[in-house]
């Protein structure tokens, strides 16, 4: 048993760093919104699968990491929807200094929670309006998501009330 945590953790670490090179993917190789849904679906997918083995496993080598390579996956989202125009960069700075650091000064998820999840809705919103297979991909990770894991994302959905009514 303890080979197998030993492996998992490898898996889990992989996907970690995974997301790094999946940013890095998207800032210079996005060049279509189809190919960025793509790159962002598998950094979702990554994000997901490193947490559920982290978690049943008992976390990773690289698991302080985490945050980084989602920040850095979700600095990429944003580069991808400036370099289209589809946000303004004035925007982008007033909502990323608000949000970020309100996370660092108060020590809560919700701000930052809830920055990503803007992030992410603004790219679906996007794709929807530039390429609908594009949308049908990004959508349809968003629906599969909770059905592949419904207590994780019950329990996501759960902290990030807690967060906020903290927040607030």
């Amino acid at each position: 048993m303890k080979a197998i945590a030993q492996r998992m953790h490898v898996v889990a670490d992989f996907l970690t760093l995974f997301r790094f090179v999946d940013a890095l993917l998207i800032f210079a190789a996005a060049n279509t919104v189809f190919t960025a849904s793509i790159f962002i679906t598998a950094g979702w997918a990554s994000d997901m699968f490193d947490g559920m083995i982290a978690r049943k496993y008992g976390g990773t080598k690289l698991g302080g990491l985490d945050l980084y390579a989602d920040l850095s996956f979700d600095i990429s989202i944003l580069y991808f929807l400036l370099s289209r125009n589809a946000i303004s960069w004035g925007t982008v700075l007033v909502v990323s200094v608000l949000f970020i650091g309100a996370y660092f000064i108060l020590h809560n998820d919700a701000p930052l929670m809830l920055w990503m999840a803007i992030i992410y809705f603004a790219f679906i919103v996007y794709a929807y309006s530039e390429d609908k297979t594009a949308f049908y991909i990004v959508a349809g990770w968003a629906i599969l998501t909770p059905i592949l894991s419904p207590r994780r994302s019950l329990s996501q959905i759960k902290h990030f009330f807690e967060e906020i009514r903290n927040f607030i």
